[in-house]
This record gives structure tokens, sequence and C-alpha cells, in this order.
């Protein structure tokens, strides 16, 4: 019961991020910055955040809002602290269109449309995930393409909750979830300190 409470939390957190309404309007959520790389990442607290660098390779590179954010920290903390448990976004950007291909026809959209797109119009993705830093396991609450303008194509949300661990997911996914979660204790520590003084 527990684990479903908080999954129907997740869920409207990502319904919250995305800006998506009943009749499928998305907001933009990436700010396009030189070389087409994110300037600005819209977080889970509503605010534009300078994004942080976690993964890369020839193809992509992934990106997380700034975790120093005040907003981020406080919804996270008591989540963090009693299950080493946390929410969070990442953006991909794609480099080349060879990883945003690869990424539609794992969900099913290999057709000439959706590959085109990856050329034409796709630019990056978002994927919002429930992270378990001690058990090493990420429940996708929410993925989406994003154009090349930075705002989700609402046709390609998906809201299919995954669980996996670490470690079957792509090299990219798991070296970007390590240095998250390493950036997010060091964040924790320090703002649990700070709680502890008001205290």
């Amino acid at each position: 019961m527990h684990h479903c409470a908080l999954s129907r939390v997740w869920f409207f957190a990502a319904m919250a991020l995305v800006g998506l309404s009943s009749s499928g309007f998305a907001q933009q959520v990436i700010q396009r910055g030189a070389l087409g790389r994110p300037s600005q990442v819209m977080d889970e607290t509503q605010q534009w955040s300078t994004p942080l660098l976690v993964a890369k390779d020839a193809d992509v590179e992934i990106y997380i809002p700034d975790i120093t954010n005040p907003d981020w920290l406080k919804q996270n903390y008591e989540s963090f602290r009693d299950k080493k448990q946390f929410t969070i976004s990442m953006f991909t950007f794609y480099k080349t269109p060879n990883a945003c291909q690869t990424n539609q026809t794992g969900w099913g959209q290999a057709d000439a449309a959706h590959l085109n797109a990856c050329i034409d119009s796709i630019g990056y993705r978002v994927r919002e995930g429930a992270v378990d830093a001690h058990l090493k396991t990420v429940t996708l609450i929410m993925a989406a393409m994003v154009g090349k303008d930075g705002t989700i194509d609402p046709d390609s949300v998906q809201h299919q909750e995954i669980s996996r661990t670490w470690a079957g997911l792509d090299e990219n996914t798991q070296s970007a979830l390590a240095k998250t979660s390493a950036f997010v204790a060091e964040q924790m520590r320090i703002y649990d300190a700070k709680m502890q003084k008001v205290r």
C-alpha cells in the first residue's frame, strides 16, 4: 500500500514537471544554448535550473537540474534521509541522430516518420525517475521526446512505470545515476547540517 501511495505521488510530480494538461498541452522544459546543449532545464519544483553534466559519449550528453536548489532539497529531504530515495529528471542531449533513433526503436516507433524526426525536429529526451540509492534501483515515471525548441512532444509522453536495477541499464545511464546519487548525498549532507542548526 505504501509503495502504491509513493507511486501516485511520483506520477503527479511527473505531470507537474512536463506541464501536461488534459488537452495534451506541453510546456517548454529545456532552453537551448550554444551548439544545441541545454542552457537551462525545468526541475521538479517548476524552476529553471542550470543543468549539470553527469554522463556523455560520442552520441549523447546527459544532464540533471541543479540539485543545490533549496526547494528541490526540501522536496526530497525526508525521503533521502529515511530511505536514500529521491526523484530526479534526466535530460539527454542528442549530439547525433543515432541514439535518438535507437530510443525511438526501443519504444516501438521504428517507422520512417519517427526515425526521421530524430534528424528534423527532436533534440532531446527527458526522463523522470524515482531513485533508490541504497538498493541501486530506479523506477521510470515519465519519459518523452523533446523538440529542438525545448518543448515536449505530447504524443511521445509515456507514463508506464518500469523498475530496474542500475546494472540492467545502459552504461551512460548507469554512470549518470551513480554520479547523480553521489551529488545528491553530498548536498543532502550539507542540507541536513543546516536543518540541524535550525532545530
